[in-house]
């Protein structure tokens, strides 16, 4: 008997993050993310309040004919707000779940997540339960106490077991560069959504194409590893360019383009 080996094949999805789009009706989010042929959209349900309704959500969706691939919470996350997460999964076919880092001193949320993550993961299997890394920042001036809770990318992994939701646009540019692209292969098997923009010492979130982190080699990397998971657009747009719908919308062609070029048609060993 001739055993046939698996094909292996790139399956990965690139989504819009909601949070790219701040202040749009959450029906235009759907239509100009299809227009602008993403696969689906990161949908962070405590930036626009219509996405707390379910129904209306999922008439959304099935009006556009677009799906909503991940559900983002807040960095104030409570079992309220992780219920209705869950409600949307199981409404709408997802399985994967981000937890943004709660802030440093606010404990109520950090101890949520604390106590409950195993208990969310052992009564949902299918879900993969993903925590965010923040920024890479202290409270100033000369203080070693971080901003955020989680920010130990290794941490988040191996201590508290979730899959990890990268945001390079919140790693130091040397860090990036001289130790993360080197061991992208350990992180990628854990790793739910990838976040892409870039970054500078000033802002976080520009889009991939305007400073100068080496985001074209770790999109090789991360298809050279097989990676099958989602690549989801967060960048900040400015005002003036979101009060110009046609701006916005050639801006989200030339991200998904972007993401064809240097993802798509990576050449990889």
């Amino acid at each position: 008997m001739v055993i046939k080996k698996e094909k292996k094949v790139w399956n990965v999805k690139f989504l819009l993050s909601t949070d790219t789009l701040p202040g749009f009706w959450l029906d235009l989010v759907f239509q100009l993310a299809k227009e602008a042929w993403f696969d689906g959209l990161d949908l962070a349900i405590w930036k626009i309040f219509d996405t707390w309704n379910l129904r209306y959500v999922r008439k959304l969706s099935e009006k556009h004919g677009f799906p909503i691939n991940v559900i983002q919470t807040s960095p104030n996350l409570n079992k309220k707000e992780m219920d209705k997460a869950l409600d949307l999964c199981e409404a709408l076919n997802i399985d994967t779940i981000c937890m943004n880092a709660p802030k440093f001193f606010d404990y109520k949320t950090y101890y949520f997540i604390r106590d409950n993550i195993e208990q969310y993961k052992s009564k949902n299997k299918d879900i993969k339960f993903s925590i965010i890394n923040p920024a890479d920042s202290y409270f100033p001036p000369f203080s070693i106490v971080p901003k955020y809770r989680f920010s130990n990318i290794t941490e988040i992994i191996k201590k508290y077991w979730c899959n990890l939701w990268l945001d390079v646009s919140g790693m130091d540019l040397d860090v990036f560069e001289s130790d993360f692209l080197r061991m992208v292969d350990r992180y990628v098997p854990y790793v739910s959504t990838l976040y892409l923009s870039d970054s500078n010492s000033k802002k976080k979130h520009l889009f991939p194409w305007e400073w100068k982190m080496k985001l074209p080699e770790l999109l090789r990397r991360f298809k050279r590893e097989w990676y099958s998971r989602f690549i989801s657009l967060k960048v900040n747009i400015s005002k003036v360019d979101l009060a110009d719908p046609d701006k916005v919308d050639l801006l989200l062609r030339k991200a998904v383009n972007y993401y064809k070029d240097y993802y798509v048609g990576a050449k990889v060993d």
